[in-house]
């Protein structure tokens, strides 16, 4: 009987240790699966840490409506960390009508790792004094 409760003492933390190794495991293969060669934020994501890769793409996709005046500018950026790709382009409503929100694109390429910061706002083109009528902005980790 007493062999049989110094069993259960030597079983029991082999098997809590196990369990313990097995969740760390998981968790860093979980963290590494968020770090992305193509990354893709929406203003879902503002105020957020990114991760990507080195070489890897940034595209960000920002709701506007055209008919307003009003169109999403780079503020803040570091080209020597994220460089943006091609132009602007526009992604139309997918139920076209009058005054309809279009979807504003743009690609970035991570070119070194570190972290940086990426800031738009929403501006008139028209009224430089005049206050945006939007922010977005995200953290990027940009990783080997």
């Amino acid at each position: 009987m007493q062999y049989r409760k110094m069993g259960y003492w030597i079983v029991a933390p082999l098997m809590a240790g196990s369990l313990a190794m097995t969740a760390t495991a998981c968790n860093r293969s979980t963290m590494e699966e968020k770090v992305s060669p193509n990354v893709i934020v929406t203003k879902a994501d503002h105020a957020q840490t990114v991760k990507v890769t080195k070489g890897g793409q940034l595209t960000v996709k920002l709701a506007w409506s055209p008919g307003t005046g009003y169109d999403w500018v780079i503020t803040r950026n570091d080209p020597s960390m994220l460089r943006q790709e091609g132009e602007t382009s526009t992604e139309p409503a997918k139920e076209p009508m009058p005054g309809a929100a279009e979807t504003r694109i743009f690609h970035f390429r991570a070119l070194q790792p570190g972290n940086t910061a990426l800031e738009f706002q929403s501006r008139r083109a028209f009224e430089k004094d005049a206050p945006s009528m939007g922010e977005f902005r995200v953290q990027v980790l940009i990783s080997d």
